[in-house]
């Protein structure tokens, strides 16, 4: 709850600040579509955040793709899953309790597109979905790796949130939410810098 409620309010807090471009003097309305291209960062409960990027393009209303990679280290194969109590559930050893050399690797990414509606210039407001995969797997005394019950493994992606131009500058503020195998849910907190061309 405590890591919830972290993300709810770095979210807030972000769309706060992109909302505060919003009482700046009018500017004449365009509907001239322009490209915009975002670095983004996702933080959650994981040390290591996911590293990514957004291209847009909008005008009163746009479009967006975004692609997401977590920074930590990756195995995505694995021999073995384990239940809650690290028990493994397949395998000769099937029951067991197994030896961990200590190695993790923590494995997401993610690809989204969605729709952008102009709010208020120079506030947008952003929804979309896509494919998400996250999984844990662990390195066993024998080399190989354990997958752990705190997997999602293929997921659905929802995702919404606010996306500021102020001038050529771009700043977004987010929410993302992979839905995993037997409604499992993982949640992150999405920030975004970039640069909006002219043309």
């Amino acid at each position: 709850m405590i890591h919830r409620s972290r993300y709810i309010l770095i979210f807030l807090l972000s769309g706060l600040s992109i909302c505060a471009f919003g009482e700046q003097p009018k500017k004449s309305i365009s509907s001239t579509m322009r490209t915009s291209f975002m670095l983004n960062a996702c933080v959650s409960n994981y040390k290591q955040p996911a590293l990514g990027f957004t291209i847009a393009r909008s005008g009163a209303f746009g479009y967006y793709a975004n692609f997401m990679i977590g920074m930590n280290s990756m195995h995505m194969g694995y021999s073995y899953l384990a239940d809650e109590d690290n028990r493994l559930l397949d395998g000769e050893y099937k029951g067991q309790i197994p030896f961990y050399t200590g190695k993790r690797a923590y494995n997401r990414l993610s690809a989204t597109a969605g729709a952008m509606v102009r709010m208020k210039i120079p506030l947008y407001l952003y929804v979309g979905a896509g494919y998400g995969y996250k999984t844990e797997t662990r390195e066993l005394l024998n080399k190989q790796w354990v997958q752990a019950a705190t997997s999602l493994g293929h997921s659905a992606v929802v995702e919404g949130g606010l996306f500021a131009r102020w001038d050529n500058v771009t700043l977004l503020a987010g929410y993302s939410l992979f839905i995993g195998q037997q409604n499992h849910f993982y949640h992150e907190a999405k920030v975004g810098l970039g640069y909006t061309f002219k043309k």
